[in-house]
């Protein structure tokens, strides 16, 4: 889920953009001036920012460069918000570091169509549609979207080890000789289905019905995800993303 952070201090303004992307799936923060965003990004980074040229503090433009001048922030997706007619205010935000500008009014899908295009274009082809797992190596530590898992070393092997190559079979006796270190035809498929189980309690909605890991009868195991780990050469549709914009 993408996180869009809110920048203006229109109350009315504010509940409407944010009632229109939490209507697409976003998750949505509301900053009312710019020295407020600049602490809500330093905690936490989000997807895409939407400025409003006019704040109580800093102006957008000022807010705009800042980000653009931030390493946590440099290449994050900024729209800004504008009343202004005329072309000098629209060279004004590009200039600052606005990657687009939408005008007031504007009408609801206008405004989904741009933040989602601009987007697509942050992620390089990540599927908004697929859950995204986040493996953190030198951490131990996993999220699925935003929800952080509490693995056993075991499990945590197990999925960074199906992580490294999402969408591809790996079949019991390989994950016995590359996740457990057991010679060729030692173990037992049993452990790996156990294991499986338990790892679907903790990273699937509905553990019954697995939508992330599936099981081809017979076959072996595969990740239906985006897979991001830190440190390591991703799949093709992920491999230009980066992981730095993924962290906490």
């Amino acid at each position: 889920m993408s996180r869009i952070l809110i920048v203006d201090d229109d109350p009315q303004l504010l509940d409407m953009v944010e009632l229109v992307l939490s209507r697409e799936g976003y998750q949505v923060q509301r900053a009312f001036n710019a020295f407020q965003a600049l602490e809500l990004v330093k905690r936490e980074t989000p997807d895409l920012v939407l400025v409003d040229v006019m704040l109580p503090d800093l102006d957008g433009f000022t807010l705009c460069k800042t980000l653009r001048n931030t390493e946590q922030t440099a290449t994050l997706p900024i729209l800004v918000l504008t009343a202004a007619q005329s072309p000098s205010g629209v060279v004004d935000a590009l200039t600052n570091g606005a990657d687009d500008f939408i005008r007031k009014p504007f009408h609801p899908r206008e405004l989904s169509a741009r933040v989602r295009a601009h987007l697509r274009r942050a992620n390089k082809g990540i599927d908004p549609t697929q859950p995204v797992i986040r493996i953190l190596p030198s951490q131990y530590r996993v999220f699925v979207g935003d929800r952080e898992v509490a693995l056993t070393r075991v499990e945590f092997d197990l999925l960074r080890y199906l992580c490294q190559r999402p969408h591809e079979l790996h079949s019991t006796e390989e994950l016995l000789l590359n996740v457990w270190q057991y010679p060729d035809g030692v173990g037992d498929s049993a452990l790996v289905r156990n294991h499986v189980h338990n790892l679907r309690h903790k990273i699937e909605a509905d553990p019954e019905r697995p939508a992330i890991l599936q099981s081809r009868h017979g076959r072996g195991y595969v990740i239906k995800a985006q897979a991001l780990v830190e440190g390591e050469s991703l799949t093709a549709t992920t491999r230009r993303a980066t992981v730095d914009s993924f962290r906490q």
